[in-house]
């Protein structure tokens, strides 16, 4: 009988759980655990996802049923919905929402996984050429702590070749999805077109992509490591000039961190626009990122949920400059009779001066100009210091530009919020 060595990091005593898609990774899985390696832990639970996109799904589903109850294992199935259409992501979601469930309800330490050695190479270089190779680990972990329970990969250091090979061996019966044979997905592209080149590649070996793997994340936590000192060193109100003596790499690790304490992950496009924005002259602004903002406050920067912040948050200017609120430039240059100048949205009761007509009320003003519903309740209205609206974000404005006399709003920040 052939075997296969694999990675048991559970004890003789533990319960443990396989997720068991019923493809050939978590079929061969199921196999050894049931035969060779049934010594190595106190009880076994099945789960197993039925996504109810496939008309197979059913029939393999009662297969795994059926598998287990002859075997005398316990098997937990759940059949999910989607009443908005199926996405891996939400997928991904409804899978580890039941896998929690059980493991909770039934006391098991540990969830095995049937992703192998091929699967490792697979993610490193999806996640190399679609720009996410920073700010986390690369890679699968071979071990994650859930808290509650450890996802365990015992196929760690075992190739897809070799767990074909055992299948052969062993007839070991297993269902193939047919979207896995498609290139729909970026996964699957670099399965069927970029992992075999390499592969077959003589003066290249894919075994590198390993020490990339490891090359990276230790240097990926010697970066957060030193991100979360320097955050914490100022308690989360960060000097810019301080900030600005790192490097671009340490800079984009600093605002990782700062966002994280707020539950905020921005992709790299966002977080470079950010810090464009800190390395700028912008004395003052506030950087729109989702459910929480980055205050710009002159020297210091500082992050907050966007609950915490008061409806009628305003922007107070003090001196003329360049400034940000929300998604609009500002670019002020008043008499000192007019500052300080607020910024701020629109509030009941405002009224503009429209020439040759007398006064408006700014919500009219809206209707009129066509302004989007989500964008009013960004507009900058700016007051001066007598009191007056001198300017609605870029649909109004009673200054006409001189050279002692400014007042310029536009929209040109767009902020990608993507994670």
């Amino acid at each position: 009988m052939m075997s296969l060595t694999i990675n048991t990091a559970w004890n003789p005593d533990d319960n443990i759980a396989l997720a068991l898609s019923g493809g050939i990774d978590s079929m061969v899985l199921y196999h050894l655990l049931t035969r060779e390696y049934k010594h190595t832990y106190k009880t076994l639970t099945v789960l197993h996802v039925n996504h109810n996109v496939r008309t197979a799904s059913k029939e393999e589903a009662e297969y795994i049923e059926k598998m287990t109850r002859e075997d005398g294992i316990r098997s937990e199935i759940a059949v999910l919905n989607f009443t908005e259409g199926f996405s891996q992501g939400e997928g991904r979601i409804k899978r580890y929402e039941f896998f929690d469930a059980v493991m909770k309800e039934l006391n098991i330490q540990h969830l095995l996984m049937g992703h192998h050695k091929d699967d490792q190479y697979e993610t490193v270089l999806q996640q190399l050429l679609t720009g996410r190779h920073l700010y986390g680990n690369l890679g699968i972990p071979d071990i994650k702590d859930k808290g509650a329970y450890t996802i365990v990969r015992p196929f760690r250091e075992v190739t897809k070749e070799q767990i074909q090979s055992y299948q052969t061996f062993n007839k070991v019966i297993y269902f193939e999805d047919a979207s896995n044979a498609a290139d729909d997905y970026t996964r699957n592209y670099v399965r069927h077109h970029i992992i075999p080149e390499i592969k077959q590649a003589a003066a290249l070996d894919i075994e590198q992509l390993s020490y990339v793997r490891e090359d990276i994340n230790e240097l990926s936590d010697f970066a957060y490591d030193y991100a979360e000192q320097f955050v914490s060193r100022y308690s989360g109100r960060l000097p810019r000039s301080k900030y600005l003596e790192h490097s671009s790499i340490i800079r984009r690790y600093i605002l990782t961190v700062l966002l994280n304490s707020v539950s905020v992950r921005l992709g790299r496009p966002a977080l470079e626009t950010l810090d464009n924005l800190l390395q700028s002259k912008t004395a003052q602004s506030v950087f729109d990122a989702g459910s929480s903002a980055v205050h710009i406050e002159y020297e210091y920067f500082r992050a907050a949920p966007v609950k915490e912040l008061p409806a009628d948050s305003c922007l107070s200017i003090e001196d003329n400059g360049e400034f940000i609120y929300n998604d609009y430039h500002v670019s002020v240059n008043l008499p000192a009779s007019e500052l300080p100048l607020t910024l701020r949205i629109k509030a009941d009761g405002d009224r503009v001066h429209i020439k040759n007509v007398g006064t408006k009320k700014v919500s009219r003003l809206f209707i009129d100009k066509k302004v989007p519903a989500g964008e009013r309740l960004k507009m900058p209205v700016a007051v001066n210091s007598h009191g007056i609206i001198i300017a609605v974000g870029t649909i109004y404005n009673i200054i006409e530009p001189s050279e002692n006399r400014l007042l310029k709003i536009t929209k040109e920040f767009n902020n990608d919020n993507s994670k």
